[in-house]
């Protein structure tokens, strides 16, 4: 049936005061009609005196041993589908969910909270007056009205102007301090009394999964392995988006940022004083006719909203679920092998530790062409939050010339295949453009409707293959098809995708991959990165391999032997380049690869001579290029002597 409303009719959306079937009036009901399982309270009181209505699924009681997950919606009061989706969320998890194996026991370990409207002056403003209208309705010293609620949090509150306003009369007007807004203090406040191991707040329109941190760009909290195991990436997303005709398939992950930098919102806040696993779910922007957007006005179709909710809800169990071991600081299921890993490793070493700040700064190993050397990484997790730290260290030239990365005391190790960037003029990468702007050094490769392709690297024997590199773009969530795309063709097989990237992200950040099964057991691998309609910057880009072979590279004998070989000049001007080493029994192979891993010359030595002597000639008999090498001599016992040489003739 169809209620009017004011001026207007709508067949689904209800307004919030409508003593029948307003947002209020529904909520009573559902608490009357579910006594026991749905409880129903006032957290607060608005502006101008309504009630900020939080709902409770499941037991009644609190108890400090079951962990909170709260969902909110309508920060902004035009946002009428994030409040039918949070209302369509408090009805499945009321009615549907009990009746499914297992859900009467999720709902029972957990204390469920769902606030539809936080803002109901400004939506019940949006019936009655002004559509469009997002802030809430307090009258300002200048004659306006309104504060946006949603830069009005105190977790990072007024960090700038670009991430909120200090005018009263903007759209982003963060208000006159911190929680200055009786709708904030009241959710700060519930926090405080349920600090929540997990929550939502639902907004339109993006179609975006966004997580900690927003307030500039390029930042990554601790906890960034975890946030990206919920959310899912560009290639294995955790929302779809099904919506008729929608330009977008799924609902981009990422940090809030890669929207556009806010300061003083609610996911910040959720974090930054509880850790939270908090993520902002900014609802689909298409629908209807050829993919067009619904702005802020998406329809009033119940079987739109319906799918629309189908598709939020399985990322909203998923909280749930993972809420326990959330609470416990396990590593969950979900984040599986995600919890310790390398984030970079060149040029700054980058790290996640499943440790707390106050054990101490952990020692790391590194094996270069010329030895080994330990030191100890550095925390630096923005503003301290997290259990979880990146520490990382700046040393362009000691991380050049690594061979491989070893954590003793985490089981973290890393040995480096084969790197690239923009610095490497005779680099056999080719496809992109070479720029000034570089992350690493001066220089770094561009696309935007091109193919950056590496050569053949030699991956033999190796496991674990993950891909490493830094990355700009200038994309846009809106358009998910203007995208840089990252593949790998195992021993020239077909090219399967690994990464992605989405998004508008002016400061260089790192992207790390997992190959997985796209190189296991390939004896050579290419990768090539894809821009698909989008100014995309790749520096520094690196291969490794992790498994039983990275610790032969730290043995006593290993790196003694290394620091053996002797050579006729470095860097090379003039061919020959003349090496020795101790001579060993049996036969000796020297092989010559490029700073990429491409072998580009190989002798077999006969008896181990201790010498030989390069014409800087490749397999080919053609003169090489300048540039970085590595050459490796392999001797009868198994031992491998490493030596990098410049060629700069």
């Amino acid at each position: 049936r169809r209620v009017l409303m004011g001026a207007r009719a709508f067949t689904v959306y209800r307004d919030f005061d409508d003593p029948a079937r307003g947002v209020a009036a529904w909520l009573r009901g559902m608490a009357a009609s579910h006594p026991g399982a749905v409880t129903l309270d006032s957290i607060g009181a608005s502006v101008q005196g309504r009630p900020i209505l939080a709902a409770k699924i499941g037991p009644p009681n609190d108890d400090p041993d079951r962990p909170n997950v709260i969902f909110l919606a309508t920060y902004h009061a035009r946002e009428w589908a994030a409040t039918e989706m949070a209302m369509r969320l408090l009805r499945y998890l009321a009615d549907s969910l009990p009746l499914l194996p297992g859900g009467a026991a999720l709902l029972a370990g957990r204390d469920v909270w769902v606030i539809p409207v936080v803002n109901p002056d400004g939506y019940e403003y949006t019936f009655t007056t002004e559509r469009l209208w997002r802030k809430n309705r307090r009258p300002n010293a200048d004659g306006s009205f309104g504060v946006d609620l949603n830069r009005n949090h105190a977790g990072f509150w007024g960090y700038d102007d670009a991430g909120s306003s200090a005018l009263p009369n903007s759209e982003i007007y963060r208000g006159p301090s911190a929680a200055s807004e009786p709708e904030v203090r009241a959710v700060e406040a519930f926090h405080r009394a349920h600090p929540p191991t997990a929550s939502i707040t639902y907004h339109t329109y993006t179609g975006a999964v966004l997580y900690p941190w927003a307030h500039v760009n390029g930042s990554r909290s601790g906890d960034d392995a975890v946030f990206r195991a919920l959310a899912g990436s560009d290639i294995a997303p955790a929302i779809p988006d099904s919506l008729p005709a929608s330009i977008n398939a799924y609902y981009h992950p990422g940090p809030g940022w890669h929207l556009y930098p806010t300061n003083g919102d609610y996911t910040s806040y959720a974090y930054r004083a509880f850790r939270t696993a908090a993520f902002t779910v900014e609802l689909t922007s298409g629908c209807c006719v050829g993919g067009a957007s619904y702005g802020f006005v998406f329809p009033d179709d119940e079987a739109l909203l319906a799918r629309l909710t189908a598709d939020n809800i399985p990322f909203a169990l998923t909280l749930l679920r993972e809420a326990v071991n959330l609470n416990a600081g396990a590593a969950f299921p979900a984040a599986a092998g995600a919890v310790q890993q390398f984030e970079s490793v060149w040029p700054e070493l980058q790290v996640l530790l499943d440790q707390p700040a106050n054990s101490g700064n952990p020692p790391v190993d590194i094996a270069t062409d010329s030895g080994r050397i330990a030191f100890a990484l550095l925390p630096r997790d923005t503003m301290g939050v997290g259990k979880r730290f990146v520490r990382k260290i700046s040393n362009d030239r000691l991380l050049l010339d690594a061979r491989a990365i070893r954590l003793p005391l985490d089981g973290l190790a890393a040995e480096i295949l084969a790197r690239d960037g923009g610095e490497l003029p005779s680099t056999p990468w080719h496809g992109f453009t070479r720029g000034p702007g570089g992350y690493e050094g001066q220089w770094a490769w561009y696309g935007f409707l091109d193919t950056l392709v590496s050569p053949a690297i030699t991956v033999t024997g190796r496991s674990n293959l993950s891909l490493f590199f830094w990355t700009r773009h200038g994309g846009s969530i809106f358009q998910q098809a203007s995208r840089g795309r990252v593949e790998v063709s195992a021993d020239n097989g077909p090219w399967t995708p690994v990464a992605a990237v989405v998004g508008a992200a002016p400061q260089w950040y790192p992207v790390s991959a997992r190959l997985g099964t796209a190189a296991a057991g390939a004896s050579s691998i290419r990768i090539r990165f894809i821009a698909v309609a989008m100014d995309w910057g790749v520096d520094a880009i690196a291969l490794t391999a992790s498994d039983a072979l990275v610790a032969r590279l730290f043995t006593p004998a290993n790196i003694a032997r290394a620091v053996t070989i002797e050579i006729s000049a470095n860097p090379v001007r003039a061919a020959p380049l003349v090496l020795r080493w101790p001579a060993a029994t049996g036969s000796a192979r020297a092989d010559v690869f490029s700073l990429t891993g491409t072998r580009v010359m190989t002798a077999s030595l006969g008896s181990d001579p201790g010498r030989w002597s390069w014409d800087l000639t490749n397999e080919s008999g053609q003169g090489i290029t300048n540039g970085a090498y590595f050459i490796v001599v392999t001797r009868g016992d198994g031992s491998q002597l490493r030596r990098r040489v410049l060629v700069a003739r």
